[in-house]
């Protein structure tokens, strides 16, 4: 399959990743962030307290999808929302677990988020971050900071994103001098995650105000 954008260290692929995914070999390890499956999410967030709105809207992209799974028995590194969690434990068998702490959580939803691991040295640890709610790309993009400690965590070999989004995770693995292949179904995102990873400083651009809104990233054991 012809890439839709491709450099030394990334490749995109515009597509369904349960049709991509078995027509790749060279994989040492998954890092993404699925659809939750939840259909729904606050329309807009803000910089300060109370300014989160209430209603909520429909997200036709967020499916109900977990099959994919079956597609790889290798190393990964999956989030999920708690209305998930014993599906996706049954088809993953993780053995592992890193937890994305939110610094300002939104009233609406809950202040941490699971990342289930398999195959991942290391014992459970958290990351805190802002959770971005202006100036992102797509609406549930995670932090960049975030993105790099997991990747850094990560086994060694390619890291495969099969629902790419914005491309967070590619640009992550590129900063770390990891090659990546992103997957995404909706190509205006392949076209935003294509001018990421294809201008690095665009990236820096893009996340200065998130970056001077963070409370620093913050690992811990």
């Amino acid at each position: 399959m012809k890439p839709y954008y491709q450099d030394d260290a990334v490749t995109i692929y515009h597509g369904d990743c349960r049709e991509i995914l078995p027509t790749l070999d060279d994989i040492g390890v998954i890092v993404t962030d699925p659809p939750y499956g939840l259909g729904t999410l606050p329309p807009s967030g803000g910089r300060k307290a109370g300014t989160m709105g209430t209603e909520l809207k429909d997200l036709a992209w967020d499916k109900d999808v977990v099959d994919w799974l079956g597609l790889w028995g290798g190393p990964c590194a999956v989030f999920c929302g708690g209305q998930r969690v014993a599906e996706l434990v049954s088809s993953m068998s993780p053995d592992g677990m890193l937890i994305y702490v939110k610094s300002n959580p939104s009233p609406f939803g809950s202040s941490f988020e699971p990342c289930f691991t398999r195959g991942f040295a290391g014992r459970p640890a958290h990351f805190t971050a802002y959770n971005a709610a202006n100036g992102q790309k797509h609406p549930t993009q995670k932090p960049l900071d975030l993105m790099r400690w997991i990747v850094g965590r990560s086994p060694d070999g390619t890291i495969l994103d099969p629902f790419m989004g914005s491309g967070t995770t590619l640009v992550a693995a590129k900063r770390l001098g990891r090659r990546a292949i992103g997957i995404e179904l909706e190509e205006k995102y392949c076209e935003i995650a294509a001018r990421r990873c294809g201008d690095m400083s665009r990236v820096d651009a893009d996340d200065e105000p998130l970056l001077a809104m963070m409370q620093g990233g913050e690992p811990c054991e």
